[in-house]
């Protein structure tokens, strides 16, 4: 919690600039914020301010792109014809940057491990945390679960995937609420009553704000950040009309599965009570698929939550914020974006 409650805090204070000055893209400082937490988080390595690697940032802002690229042209499906593209040559690059980072961390901390000094860490004042690649790092070296390149990849996913979806729903969850007083005020009101004053949010805390998980849980319904998926089938799946066979690639659109009738008649409403109220809700809890479904869904969904709970509790502690969700235009490769009027304004609560 102490490397979320003092990412948290610095994002507070670099949006500072931007009080009383009108509409501004956000979305640059969650994705700022979000990829220096993670790293962090899963590197160990603090990435803030003047440290910040510019080339590493460039390259997990840009893989994903090269995939989606690569999908919407047919021609480049085929592995032989792909090799010979400027696409692939890009994407190797930006690959050779990821794996050197988690490689060379991987590195530093195996000599440190193999000399018994691989403990919790101290990055920033105040807080202590293993990070996630010394969790496997263990699990390698006591019971070899892992091999180096198992390490790397799994660092690799957790970053590159993990960063941006944070600072997407975090992005779009401002929306919502900057679009939604009354919803904004209910999580002030709620963030008072569990944390008082200015203290940081404790693990205990999280629980108590009811109100602002089904906030985050109302906007990755209402913007869905991953709105496809893909699943290989291991077996035939039958259908009313029809039967999936197995091995074939099924996808998943979740962006229409959120906006099912299923719901309810408010379905293209932002309504976070009906989290509150479960006759309100889905039978079949797969309804909702946000954080994927069955059991590969995402790893991270307990790490994101916690991380987005505590940096929206710093957020609409300090700030009011406003926004007009109905003039955001949306574009979808990976994720869901924002193509245009997404900007929200800010004003310090008193």
């Amino acid at each position: 919690m102490g490397v979320f409650n003092s990412q948290s805090r610095k994002l507070v204070k670099d949006l500072e600039k931007e009080v009383g000055k009108g509409l501004f893209d956000h979305w640059t400082y969650t994705r700022h914020n979000a990829l220096e937490t993670i790293c962090l988080t899963a590197l160990g390595v603090d990435f803030t301010d003047t440290n910040l690697n510019s080339q590493y940032v460039e390259a997990t802002e840009q893989i994903l792109g090269t995939i989606v690229e690569r999908f919407m042209k047919f021609w480049w499906h085929s592995p032989y014809t792909f090799a010979w593209s400027k696409l692939k040559k890009k994407q190797d690059a930006l690959l050779k940057t990821l794996h050197n980072m988690s490689y060379t961390v991987l590195q530093k901390r195996k000599s440190e491990f193999n000399g018994n000094i691989c403990a919790e860490r101290s990055i920033i004042p105040g807080t202590k945390f293993k990070a996630f690649m010394d969790l496997l790092l263990e699990l390698s070296v006591e019971k070899g679960v892992f091999n180096d390149r198992e390490i790397r990849e799994h660092v690799d996913t957790m970053i590159v995937g993990g960063h941006d979806t944070s600072a997407n729903v975090l992005m779009f969850t401002m929306i919502l609420l900057g679009s939604h007083p009354e919803a904004q005020e209910k999580v002030y009101a709620e963030i008072q009553e569990v944390l008082g004053g200015d203290r940081d949010v404790e693990k205990t805390d999280l629980s108590k704000m009811v109100y602002l998980e089904a906030v985050l849980k109302e906007s990755m319904r209402v913007f869905t950040i991953v709105p496809v998926l893909a699943r290989k089938l291991d077996k035939d799946v039958k259908l009313k009309n029809y039967t999936l066979s197995a091995g074939r690639t099924c996808f998943l659109f979740v962006f229409g599965l959120h906006k099912h009738p299923v719901w309810g008649p408010d379905v293209n409403e932002f309504k976070p009570e009906r989290w509150l109220e479960p006759g309100r809700l889905p039978d079949n809890p797969n309804a909702f698929a946000a954080f994927s479904v069955g059991r590969r869904q995402c790893i991270g969904k307990a790490y994101a939550l916690m991380s987005m709970k505590t940096t929206l509790a710093h957020l609409i502690r300090s700030y009011r914020i406003k926004a007009d969700h109905t003039k955001v235009r949306l574009k979808i490769d990976v994720m869901l974006k924002p193509d245009s009027g997404h900007c929200v304004s800010i004003e310090r609560r008193t």
